[in-house]
C-alpha cells in the first residue's frame, strides 16, 4: 500500500517540482519531478538505496508506475541479503 505524500507544488531532490510523491508503509518512497527541460523519478528504499531516472513528458506516467510496481514487489519478498543487492543492481540497470 502507498500513501500519497502532500509534496506536491513543492521543490524535489533534483530541484524540480514534484508532480507526484509517494510512500509504501513497507519502507520506499517514489517521487516524480518536472525540472526546466525533463522530469526525474526518484525512488528509494529505506536504508539500502536511492536511483534518479530521468525520462520525458511522454514516458513519465508509465516509468513511474513501472518502477513502483518493481519496488513494491520486492518489498513484499522475503529476501536474504545477497538477493537484494541482485535487486539493486538490476533495478538501476533497468531504470
Amino acid at each position: 500500500m502507498w500513501k500519497i505524500l502532500e509534496t506536491i507544488g513543492t521543490k524535489g531532490s533534483e530541484n524540480g517540482d514534484i508532480i507526484l510523491e509517494e510512500e509504501s508503509y513497507l519502507g520506499a518512497r517514489i517521487t516524480l519531478e518536472k525540472c526546466e527541460k525533463y522530469y526525474t523519478i526518484t525512488a528509494g528504499i529505506y536504508g539500502a538505496m536511492v536511483h534518479t531516472a530521468f525520462c520525458d513528458e511522454k514516458s513519465c506516467q508509465k516509468q513511474y508506475q513501472a518502477m513502483k510496481k518493481d519496488i513494491q514487489e520486492f518489498l513484499e519478498q522475503d529476501t536474504v541479503e545477497t538477493k537484494a543487492l541482485q535487486f539493486y543492481e538490476y533495478f538501476t540497470r533497468k531504470y
